[in-house]
């Protein structure tokens, strides 16, 4: 278990304030929050590469020293992949796992590396140099990269970023897969919380410096505490009837036959999988999920 107790961090301005944090080994922690909000630097204090002004960092209830303490920082039994990549180009994609395995006895190290090689789907591209690979490609090199020293935890700062929907569906996979045949720890930072809904056990919100309390991907969806936790998983409504604001995600409803809220459809856009509905009705502008087109008088209820 890794354990942050009350770090504080100051750049001129407060960063982060307070934090305390629990992350058990092999959970899968998602912390969102807006650009800005502190998210990276969070992460390389867990990585002992950023030195808080306030507050102290434990695994297994022993407390670690800071970054400030080491003579090159980072802790080895923590690994992060940041946003650089920090790739050897000229290096093979074997020879860049290869070398982060080197701790390991001469005679254990190929079968990992291979083993790596397959998790990540880069065993096709063993004998490429980093420098030739897609975006995509490096992204997953960094990730393997990073696991071959066998890390007690693996974190990942906005992995996401720069991934077309394909790509970000692959790499969840990957991590899927990673998580169920290596118990390691992952730690997921990025602003756009629907990234995070699919692979995280939970998620925590980081906003002005404070974390929210752990929750399930399904209650900060369906249950955000205020306004930006919920834009931070999409579009969310908002309507006031009888003096009482609700909000809902735009899958939240059922269509009734009457007594409902009348729906008039302005606009309806095909996203693929469903239809974007943006509707007029008299508690307001709607934005609504569907099969097919709404029609025009359509008739719904919110479900909460």
């Amino acid at each position: 278990m890794i354990e942050l107790e009350n770090i504080s961090l100051d750049f001129e301005r407060p960063i982060l304030k307070s934090i305390s944090l629990q992350i058990k080994q092999g959970e899968t922690l998602g912390i969102v929050g807006r650009s800005g909000a502190g998210k990276s630097s969070l992460l390389a204090i867990i990585a002992g590469k950023l030195t808080p002004q306030q507050g102290k960092m434990y695994l297994k209830g022993r407390e670690l020293p800071l970054a400030n303490q080491f003579l090159i920082p980072g802790y080895p039994f923590i690994q992060i992949v940041e946003q650089n990549f920090a790739l050897d180009p000229y290096h093979t994609v074997y020879e860049n796992i290869h070398l982060k395995a080197a701790h390991l006895a001469f005679e254990k190290r190929d079968p990992w590396v291979r083993k790596i090689m397959r998790i990540f789907g880069l065993h096709d591209l063993e004998n490429q140099k980093a420098v030739s690979l897609s975006g995509g490609e490096q992204q997953r090199l960094a990730i393997a990269r990073a696991i071959a020293s066998k890390p007690s935890a693996l974190l990942l700062d906005e992995p996401f970023a720069h991934l077309d929907e394909l790509l970000k569906s692959k790499l969840i996979a990957y991590l899927a897969k990673l998580k169920l045949e290596v118990n390691c720890t992952l730690v997921i930072v990025s602003h756009d919380g629907t990234d995070l809904l699919s692979i995280s056990d939970s998620i925590i919100h980081l906003k002005k410096g404070k974390l929210s309390r752990k929750r399930t991907p399904q209650d900060v969806y369906f249950k955000p505490r205020n306004k930006e936790e919920a834009e931070l998983f999409g579009f969310w409504n908002r309507i006031k009837i009888n003096d009482e604001f609700i909000y809902f995600r735009p899958s939240q409803y059922e269509i009734i036959g009457k007594n409902g809220i009348t729906l008039e459809t302005v606009s309806s856009f095909f996203k693929g999988s469903f239809f974007e509905n943006h509707c007029n009705s008299e508690v307001g502008f709607l934005v609504l999920h569907s099969f097919s087109p709404l029609k025009i008088g359509t008739q719904i209820v919110i479900q909460k």
